[in-house]
């Protein structure tokens, strides 16, 4: 009774079996596929066609379905081992281990979220992005509603994304300096 339960698949589970793509799998299986205009087939049986990545049909046997059939028929699996291998092929297999959170030391405090200190004047984001084919118009539209400014110490540009009660969420920022390419992004820790 036990192990019956334990074979039942959810729906989620039994999509992602049966949205495998059939021609990753039969390659991943040691079948030579290959695209013949809009369909796959195989060196080894070529009265196989599988046609929009996801069914297949062999006319000689007259047999066709989805890849849960193929393991059934070619691999001489039942369903429920198919199932799982299919899951398993997928990185979704059915006994690993539930992906822990990530871990946060106990005894160090989160910093809150704050925007980097802006600088007195926000010519170098001007030019930075003027020399990007921005408009001018636009530039200083985002710069006087506070979604863009100048990071005083680095001379970034900082692009903030608030939310409607005009509260800072989080904010990404990019470098000006044409020689290095740098960006990164802050979030509040939730």
């Amino acid at each position: 009774m036990a192990s019956e339960i334990k074979r039942r698949f959810t729906d989620t589970e039994m999509q992602i079996a049966k949205e495998t793509d059939l021609p990753e799998l039969l390659t991943h299986l040691g079948y030579q596929v290959r695209r013949i205009g809009r369909y796959h087939t195989t060196a080894e049986m070529d009265s196989l066609r599988i046609k929009d990545r996801r069914k297949w049909f062999r006319y000689s046997q007259n047999t066709g379905g989805d890849a849960i059939t193929f393991l059934q028929q070619f691999c001489g699996k039942s369903f429920s081992e198919a199932v799982e291998y299919l899951l398993a092929f997928h990185g979704r297999a059915r006994d690993s281990p539930v992906k822990a959170a990530p871990f946060v030391k106990r005894d160090e405090v989160q910093k809150p979220f704050a925007l980097p200190p802006r600088n007195t004047d926000d010519r170098r984001v001007f030019a930075y992005l003027r020399k990007r084919g921005i408009a001018p118009q636009v530039i200083r539209q985002f710069l006087n509603s506070g979604l863009l400014y100048e990071d005083a110490e680095h001379h970034n540009c900082v692009f903030v994304g608030k939310n409607s009660a005009i509260n800072a969420l989080a904010s990404h920022s990019r470098m000006t300096a044409a020689q290095i390419r740098f960006s990164y992004s802050r979030r509040p820790s939730t």
